[in-house]
């Protein structure tokens, strides 16, 4: 539970990544962005690494994101992938291979589906959901090898809710402009059987070095998972991001303390963007 719930903060960070004020769904059905940060062909790769006081930089996952153009439902769609697979030396004692799938809606960029499929050593657990934004609903359906049947839930949505990809690349739309430095805003991630409140914040603007890539302009921003009961961010999981400060808004680099040393989340060598990285500085 711990690893699955890491990818999915993995993924959720890399997601609250170019985070302006989130709109609501109805503004986003009415007004289409003319210029988007990532289109068909965008891959992203990171390393998640592990690091402590007397123990070196260990990678222990690595995360790709891939963008693809198709119809879903007679309409055009984002197609979303997601993975998390572990690795190397880590791989021997613990194997996770972790993929999520998310269609956004080509016009409004809110999600129609999303798919998960865990596998984590003897562990395996599949889920789908189906969105109904008209109802303000989502329903999923959950599959465990272990239960002795299927299990259904249905959650209601609010105009800031979504699963972690299609928080992701909705938010990465948004106008980092109409964002006031410090200023609190609020998402909601959608889980297994209810909805998770996230804070995030934007920071301001910094150079940041990504190993073996480069510096950056980059804008920063922290998010703050609620804990497990969602009533309060004092003891939630913080993470700090930065954002390419170009046209992609792509994360370079996540960082989050742990009980005992950090994990960090780094754009990888191998990436690929729609647009030119204006943000790059050597």
């Amino acid at each position: 539970m711990k690893n699955r719930l890491l990818l999915l903060l993995t993924l959720t960070a890399a997601l609250l990544l170019g985070a302006g004020e989130c709109a609501s769904a109805q503004a986003q059905q009415q007004q289409r962005q003319p210029q988007l940060p990532f289109g068909d062909g965008e891959q992203l790769l990171y390393n998640v690494s592990y690091r402590a006081a007397l123990i070196p930089n260990i990678n222990i996952m690595r995360v790709s994101m891939r963008t693809l153009e198709e119809n879903f439902g007679g309409r055009p769609h984002f197609h979303i992938v997601g993975n998390g697979r572990t690795g190397g030396g880590v791989k021997s004692l613990f194997e996770l291979d972790d993929t999520y799938h998310t269609w956004l809606d080509g016009r409004t960029l809110l999600p129609s589906r999303m798919t998960s499929d865990i596998r984590e050593n003897n562990y395996a657990f599949r889920a789908t959901y189906n969105y109904d934004w008209a109802a303000m609903s989502v329903s999923n359906v959950r599959r465990n090898r272990n239960w002795s049947a299927d299990r259904y839930s249905t959650i209601p949505l609010a105009d800031n809710s979504g699963d972690a990809l299609s928080l992701l690349y909705r938010l990465r739309t948004i106008d980092v402009g109409a964002l006031s430095p410090g200023e609190a805003n609020v998402l909601e991630l959608v889980l297994s059987e209810d909805s998770k409140p996230i804070i995030f914040r934007y920071i301001g603007r910094e150079t940041v070095k990504v190993r073996k890539i480069g510096t950056f302009r980059a804008l920063k921003f922290t998010c703050t998972m609620a804990t497990s009961d969602g009533s309060t961010y004092e003891e939630g999981m913080t993470l700090t991001v930065w954002v390419s400060d170009d046209r992609n808004r792509i994360p370079l680099l996540i960082e989050s303390p742990i009980r005992v040393g950090r994990v960090s989340v780094t754009l990888a060598e191998g990436f690929r963007v729609v647009h030119p990285l204006t943000s790059r500085v050597d």
